[in-house]
């Protein structure tokens, strides 16, 4: 054990600059190269020994031949150990290995040359002036020549070659102790010292080339900002896992960061990247040696775990969520930042996209529902995508082939019965699966852009079924936030369903959520001040539900307020919705804006409400959302509870039916 240890030391002495794993495993590869496989290995071996067994006829020393067999049996092991290495597939990262194979070669290619060397002292010892000492004096001179210049680039080849070679022929020609031989001595020995010098020069000036090299290249596979991969280099390492000698089990988490587009929006992006930065070592904090990050994009990471690791993946996901719990303190201020994590494990026959794919599906179940959360993927994930791709390539095709209509759910002010404006509400009737409800299809629309010419298909249809109505009853039509992505063209939409249908401005009204004001605050409001000054009214709807409805109240003047239909089902059995209301509705009053309630469904609550001030109602106690023909015969005249109208089971199934409305 202490002569391999000891050995190993010399070896590593002896190479000079410690090389890296991929260097290392290169020189080691060059070992067993073009000129050192079996063929031209046992080439080299039976020229020693022939020019060994020439020298034992011309001298008829037996000690020729047993040096001639000497080089046959060094030969055959060498050409053996080459043809094997080159039967085998060889890993980089085995370094035991690497170092075995490294051992072999250099033994065999020592051996030799000390052979040689002890060839050439015995000529020169024992056959003075002869045939025999210039024959294999020459041999000997022009192996160490041509060996210093083939292993230039291998201070550990070279140098044990040399010195196994000249040492023992030196020794000899010193011993002899006359001029020729002292002058041959000493050109060997300067040959021998030019040859380290040379093979260490040119070894040093190959490792810094590849270090530079290298250094180049991580610079090209790591992200400038956190230091991890970035995705092209991530990607690389992931599909090297998914090579059949060497697959392994293998996990991938994907994470993505909650409100980290609040945090450059509203501090500033120097911030945000030292979110980032901070998120990459929380993530790396998580880990160990061997597992792969990778920011590959934006604010969203992937980790790969590789073999026992994989089978961590649920306790590596949650503790990685769980470093995300403490806020980011970053120049003075506490930005809380959390994140979502989706992950998957390969399974046999799992390709890298799958598997890609199959994490993304994670992640996205995760920030669905409600992000801060750790979801590993099923199999049921990837049904629902499934059914929602089917879904978007039939919606594409839904409004050419009338599978989408229209219905209506009127305003009522209680005093008079009397329907003062109607809600515009979309619907779909899947031909095989049935009704559709709009807070699955929506989505599906607004998130693959179908949203702009199925909204304006909508705007225009509603207009012109008003013309239908009294001169006194307005429409009122959803607006999505996608539709005010695109700048003046909702506006230029407006204008022609307006234009097409003949409806004046006044008796249209616009509802938006704040959500339309998140990504262009300026813009949106820019968009909504012209759309004002057409004399269009803009009603805010689910107000009470966000986070900044009242300062939208003071920037701009919208002409109505909807309160969301959880506070009207409330009003009754809490003190805080009741007061929630009665403030909004006063708000409302001061700013001159009509409030709306929805969702009411019973005469409690309709009486509730309009003791604080509520005279605009729309909910299942006056009607259900109707078609444009029933729509028609309800608002023209007033419009009573349905509870004065209907005995009791009917109102409980039309209360049971509020789902569906929108």
């Amino acid at each position: 054990m202490r002569l391999a240890v000891a050995i190993a030391r010399f070896v590593d002495r002896m190479n000079g600059s410690a090389p890296d794993p991929v260097l290392h495993f290169e020189l080691v590869r060059a070992l067993y190269g073009a000129t050192s496989t079996a063929r031209p290995l046992f080439i080299a071996a039976a020229a020693a020994a022939s020019v060994t067994a020439v020298a034992w006829m011309l001298s008829g020393d037996f000690v020729f031949a047993i040096l001639a067999a000497g080089f046959v049996l060094i030969g055959a092991a060498r050409a053996i150990a080459a043809s094997l290495y080159h039967r085998v597939q060889h890993d980089p990262n085995d370094v035991i290995g690497l170092k075995r194979w490294e051992m072999v070669a250099l033994i065999g290619a020592w051996a030799f040359s000390a052979l040689v060397g002890i060839t050439g002292a015995y000529a020169i010892t024992v056959h003075p002036g002869t045939d025999v000492e210039i024959l294999v004096g020459c041999c000997v001179i022009g192996y160490i020549a041509g060996v210093s210049s083939r292993n230039a680039s291998r201070p550990l080849v070279t140098i044990g070659q040399v010195s196994f070679t000249c040492l023992p022929f030196t020794l000899a020609l010193i011993m002899r102790a006359d001029v020729a031989h002292l002058v041959l001595a000493v050109f060997i020995g300067a040959l021998y010292i030019g040859s380290i010098v040379i093979c260490r020069s040119v070894y040093d000036n190959l490792v810094s080339r590849h270090q530079a090299f290298r250094r180049i290249e991580t610079l090209a596979q790591r992200d400038a900002l956190t230091g991890l991969w970035n995705r092209a280099a991530f990607l690389s390492l992931l599909e090297a896992q998914f090579y059949p000698s060497v697959r392994k089990q293998i996990a991938l988490i994907a994470i993505d960061l909650d409100r980290f587009k609040d945090i450059n929006d509203t501090l500033g992006h120097p911030v945000g990247d030292a979110v980032l930065r901070e998120a990459a070592d929380r993530i790396r904090s998580a880990l160990r040696p061997g597992d792969e990050v990778s920011r590959v994009g934006g604010d969203e990471f992937l980790v790969m775990l590789v073999g026992r690791r994989a089978e961590e993946a649920t306790a590596i996901a949650h503790n990685i969520l769980a470093r995300f719990s403490d806020p980011f303190a970053i120049h003075m201020t506490r930005s809380i930042c959390g994140a979502s994590i989706g992950y998957a494990l390969a399974q046999s026959d799992t390709t890298m996209d799958a598997l890609l794919r199959n994490a993304d599906l994670a992640l996205y179940e995760a920030k669905k529902s409600g992000r801060g959360r750790a979801v590993e993927y099923t199999a049921e994930l990837s049904r629902e995508y499934e059914r929602r791709v089917a879904l978007e390539q039939d919606l594409q095709q839904a409004l050419g082939r009338g599978e989408l209509d229209v219905v209506y759910q009127p305003i009522v002010d209680p005093r008079s019965g009397r329907a003062i404006c109607c809600e515009a509400l979309l619907r779909w009737n899947h031909p095989e699966l049935g009704p559709i409800a709009p807070d699955v299809f929506i989505p599906i629309a607004e998130a693959t852009g179908l949203i702009s010419s199925i909204g304006g298909w909508v705007l225009t249809k509603a207009c012109v079924e008003a013309t239908h109505w009294s001169s006194d009853i307005k429409v009122s039509v959803n607006l999505s936030p996608s539709q005010f992505r695109q700048g003046r063209e909702i506006i230029d939409r407006v204008s022609a369903a307006l234009d097409e249908s003949g409806l004046p401005p006044t008796r249209l009204d616009l509802e938006i959520t704040e959500s339309v004001f998140i990504d262009d605050n300026a813009a949106t409001l820019g968009i909504l001040e012209e759309l004002r000054g057409m004399r269009i009214g803009i009603s805010l709807d689910d107000f009470g539900t966000g986070f900044a409805s009242l300062a939208y109240l003071n920037d701009f003047p919208f002409s109505n307020v909807k309160i969301d239909r959880k506070f009207a089902q409330m009003v009754n059995d809490s003190t805080r919705a009741s007061a929630i209301v009665s403030g909004t509705a006063q708000i409302a009053r001061d700013l001159r804006m009509e409030c709306i309630a929805e969702g009411v469904e019973t005469e409690v609550q309709l009486e509730h409400l309009r003791r604080l001030g509520i005279n605009a109602i729309q909910g299942f106690l006056f009607s259900k959302p109707l078609p444009a023909r029933q729509l028609r015969e309800l608002i023209k005249g007033p419009i009573f509870p349905l509870t004065k109208l209907e005995p009791h089971g009917v109102k409980q199934r039309a209360s049971a039916r509020r789902k569906i409305a929108s």
